[in-house]
């Protein structure tokens, strides 16, 4: 089966490693011919193809949900120029390569979408989050309107866990949703944990906590920082391990602030990305979730396959993984309190650690075993090209009016000079928006499409 896939980037985090899984799985079993288009400037995830022999296309475009979007009206429509042609590559490159169905990774880029039902060819959308909640992203158009877009332009939507897929059937058709565990390969997992790596701990007898991902507000990191604080100064020797970079400039600082009052410079390591952070994990005791909102949780299912139990916030996906008392524990969202009340547990019973992170293995493994996995996947995709004309997009809901964004930011730019709208001239404007930037685009609104 022939599949062209857009990723929202050419970075190599969580999203796109498990949608490297994804094919992974599905290239080995001979079942898939992908091609990729990525996001330039090209960066890591290129190589990755490259190593797989697959093809991809790199095009420039933004996207339509960010955690800062632009409100200068040059900026606005500078991307609304390139966005709109990026669809009009994307089609280009639909007609020459013939895929039987078109797939989109994570909600933030709609291009591939939207040039898949120009070209009447079938589209399946992956949604690996939940926007705003998890990672702060604004949706231009508001959020019930961004998923009753991507309603109307999927013919499926898979996402990574049953609390996203329970989540988005307010908004979405709930026969077009299907829930999705990511096709890890265990063993390969447990390999890569065995490799050498520099152990970040300092102290033999201290309980050794680890939190990995992009150190963002939502993520966090500041939250595990704050606990370890108190447990020190209550009397259990505690050490943390952060993994990972400051996803926004800025968004290390609040967690310096914790590390500097608390004196906490020799028990919270900061050792930024590494190339494999699974041979990190072997060194510590306890995994640590705090995300706010995490639709699946990818470290914390690494967490569990190499044997940790997870401490982990009772919201988003986190509970279909961590069973309380079982192979980890849960703690009440946002409180440090109950953070610290769960880790004390595993500070004053170190046998707890060995008892649930077995526990932690075999929950990972039952998950790959069960009915949300890739196989039963490829089943619906197959059937889908087979009857495509009944699961293409329905016709999109927008007239002539949502497209004049660019021409207003335009006219606005030549009467007074500016390349910045006022607060209330932009609400105005972004309010009149259809369908994320292609719909404020218009730089060819004289495009027979448009009329």
């Amino acid at each position: 089966m022939k599949v062209l896939v857009l990723s929202h980037s050419s970075e190599l985090a969580g999203a796109e490693r498990s949608m490297l899984d994804l094919f992974d799985h599905w290239a080995k079993k001979g079942l898939v011919e992908p091609h990729f288009i990525i996001r330039r400037p090209i960066k890591n995830l290129a190589p990755e193809l490259r190593k797989r022999g697959w093809g991809y296309t790199a095009i420039h475009y933004t996207n339509w949900s960010q955690r800062n979007p632009s409100k200068q009206a040059e900026s606005v429509h500078r991307n609304a120029l390139f966005n709109t042609q990026a669809v009009f590559n994307i089609e280009e490159l639909i007609k020459e390569l013939q895929p039987d169905v078109v797939m989109t990774n994570t909600i933030v880029a709609p291009w591939a979408a939207l040039a898949a039902h120009f070209q009447k060819v079938p589209h399946i959308w992956f949604v690996r989050e939940y926007g705003d909640t998890d990672h702060q992203h604004v949706f231009e158009l508001g959020r019930e309107n961004t998923y009753q877009d991507v309603d109307s332009l999927s013919g499926l939507v898979v996402t990574n866990s049953k609390s996203l897929a329970q989540y988005l059937r307010q908004y979405i058709d709930k026969n077009k949703i299907t829930p999705l565990y990511t096709p890890f390969n265990l063993d390969y997992l447990r390999q890569k944990s065995l490799q050498p790596a520099k152990n970040p701990y300092k102290r033999k007898g201290s309980l050794k906590l680890v939190i990995t991902g992009k150190i963002t507000p939502s993520k966090g990191q500041s939250e595990a920082t704050e606990a370890v604080g108190r447990l020190n100064k209550m009397g259990h020797d505690t050490e943390l391990c952060i993994i990972g970079t400051p996803k926004e400039p800025g968004d290390d600082e609040p967690l310096k602030n914790i590390i500097e009052t608390h004196s906490l410079g020799d028990k919270v390591h900061l050792i930024g990305e590494q190339s494999n952070p699974l041979a990190i994990l072997r060194f510590a005791d306890v995994g640590i979730m705090a995300s706010q909102q995490e639709a699946f949780g990818r470290v914390t299912f690494e967490y569990m396959v190499v044997g940790l139990p997870v401490v982990g916030s009772n919201s988003g996906a986190t509970p279909e993984m961590i069973e309380d008392g079982k192979n980890g524990y849960l703690y009440n969202n946002g409180s440090v309190d109950s953070l610290v009340d769960q880790l004390i547990k595993y500070a004053s019973d170190r046998s707890l650690v060995n008892v649930h992170g077995e526990a932690a293995q075999k929950k990972a493994e039952l998950m790959m075993k069960g009915q949300h996995n890739a196989d039963a996947l490829m089943d619906t995709v197959i059937a889908m090209a087979k009857d495509k004309d009944k699961h293409l997009s329905q016709p999109l809901n927008f007239s002539h009016r949502w497209l004049e964004y660019p021409d207003i930011a335009k006219q606005y730019i030549e009467d007074t000079g500016s390349v910045s709208l006022g607060r209330l001239t932009y609400q105005r404007l972004r309010h009149r928006a259809k369908l994320a930037y292609l719909w404020v685009a218009a730089p060819f609104g004289n495009h027979k499409r448009y009329k």
